[in-house]
């Protein structure tokens, strides 16, 4: 059975997925490409952390961040591979955006890299929609960023 809870950044599971998502990334795109934001760093500011169980395994996280500027971005999105293709990043991406309603939050933004096919496709489907760079990135040619407002 899938479960879907907020959790915080020192979670030993989220942190273990998350050290895994760092693996996965750093063998398709070079260092200075690479947005990922440390956890410590995260801590700094508001943060919602998600982490997907099933069975009691932890096999899934997603965090809302929201930056000094006010902007909610979507940070730290991984699924075990061997759990992908089931709807777990669809369960993960539904708790986050429900606790960014909660916030009355009114758009919610990411970064992804061009190589991620299938994620990019998901958060089309998912609402998302192409945007520019946003926040404190700078155009980078193997960065995707997208946002989705999110209706009252």
């Amino acid at each position: 059975m899938l479960e879907v809870t907020l959790t915080t950044l020192q979670n030993p599971h989220f942190i273990e997925l998350v050290r895994q998502l760092d693996a996965y990334q750093s063998v398709l795109y070079p260092a200075e490409s690479d947005y990922s934001m440390p956890l410590s760093a995260m801590a700094d500011f508001e943060h919602y952390p998600f982490i997907a169980t099933v069975k009691g395994v932890a096999v899934g996280c997603v965090c809302l961040f929201i930056g000094a500027d006010g902007l909610a971005e979507i940070k730290r999105v991984y699924v075990h591979v061997d759990y992908r293709g089931q709807k777990i990043a669809e369960k993960l991406m539904q708790a986050l955006e429900e606790q960014a309603r909660a916030l009355k939050l009114s758009r919610l933004y990411l970064e992804t890299g061009v190589d991620h096919h299938a994620a990019i496709g998901f958060y089309k489907k998912s609402g998302y929609c192409i945007t520019e760079c946003f926040g404190d990135y700078t155009y980078d040619p193997l960065s995707v960023y997208m946002v989705k407002s999110l209706p009252e």
